[in-house]
């Protein structure tokens, strides 16, 4: 690869990043806190590219201007020998003349690029559910009992802390399953929610907060997860950093899907008590009150 193609790449390359990143696709991909980041990578990749092109075309343009004037001062100075016209590369051609710069192939590298610019791939829907979905258990955490507790053995006044082993069973001095604390919900009627929240809500609120209280999740049609035998799921992809550690949180609706995979939903849903289990991976059950097609929000992923 010579060093214009080399150029070329670089500059489109970060011409991509700046592109996915105005124009928000980036976030099918990677968290929005990115952007900055992104825009800046973009810039440099764009500006190094660019500088390096034109000290590339500059340094060519100087060696064939001196390769010219060798050639001029060698033809003044040196008698030309004695050859034969089979010999004559203008005529029959130099067999060992072949420039290995001008290879096509460093050009394929720019297929991945096009591929981005004009079909991007969408974000993870319904098939990374049914591929990835697992546990939506908080497997081998240490969580607070009660908000009172004192000390990290159980000893002191306060009930301490108790192992969780992800199920939401582990008991307080009180008997409580539940063993975490939320804030209250938004005020009114269905107030929303997110879905990791609501789903955690559902398996470790000791104040029972969703309990019997519609509220309204925004997520995407998926088929009914692992331990359901029927019904759909509405679901929701949580990502850390980037959608390499994505991992779906799903609400279990019995019946037929009201809409085809993938179509986004505003649901105002209740969730049915003591319905997620280790046998189908901690999805509770939840009833519809509504249900309503909405688009794509510009972050399809909750973090």
């Amino acid at each position: 690869m010579n060093k214009e193609t080399q150029s070329i790449v670089v500059t489109l390359l970060g011409g991509l990043l700046i592109s996915i990143t105005l124009s928000h696709r980036f976030t099918s991909y990677v968290r929005p806190g990115f952007a900055p980041l992104l825009l800046i990578g973009g810039g440099i990749l764009v500006l190094v590219g660019v500088v390096s092109l034109v000290l590339a075309i500059r340094s060519d343009a100087k060696d064939a201007k001196d390769a010219k004037k060798d050639k001029a001062r060698a033809t003044l100075t040196a008698p030309a020998p004695a050859r034969h016209d089979h010999d004559d590369p203008a005529v029959h051609g130099d067999p060992h003349d072949h420039d290995h710069d001008k290879s096509k192939a460093p050009w394929l590298l720019l297929l991945p690029v096009l591929v981005l610019l004009l079909v991007a791939p969408p974000a993870l829907g319904a098939d990374a559910v049914a591929r990835n979905a697992s546990s939506q258990a908080l497997a081998g955490v240490d969580v607070v009992a009660r908000e009172s507790s004192t000390s990290k053995d159980g000893a002191g006044g306060g009930g301490g802390y108790k192992f969780n082993d992800g199920s939401g069973s582990a008991a307080d001095s009180t008997g409580s399953r539940r063993t975490m604390h939320f804030p209250a919900l938004p005020a009114g009627d269905n107030p929303p929610v997110g879905m990791k929240d609501l789903i955690l809500r559902a398996l470790y609120d000791a104040d029972n907060s969703v309990e019997g209280v519609p509220v309204t999740v925004t997520g995407f049609i998926a088929p009914a997860g692992d331990g359901y035998t029927d019904g759909y799921t509405v679901a929701r992809i949580v990502i850390s950093c980037c959608a390499a550690d994505a991992n779906p949180m799903q609400l279990h609706i019995a019946g037929d899907a009201p809409f085809p995979a993938n179509t986004w939903v505003d649901a105002v849903v209740t969730v049915v008590p003591n319905t997620a289990t280790m046998d189908n991976g901690y999805v509770p059950t939840v009833t519809v009150t509504s249900m309503t097609p909405v688009q794509q929000p510009d972050d399809p992923y909750e973090h």
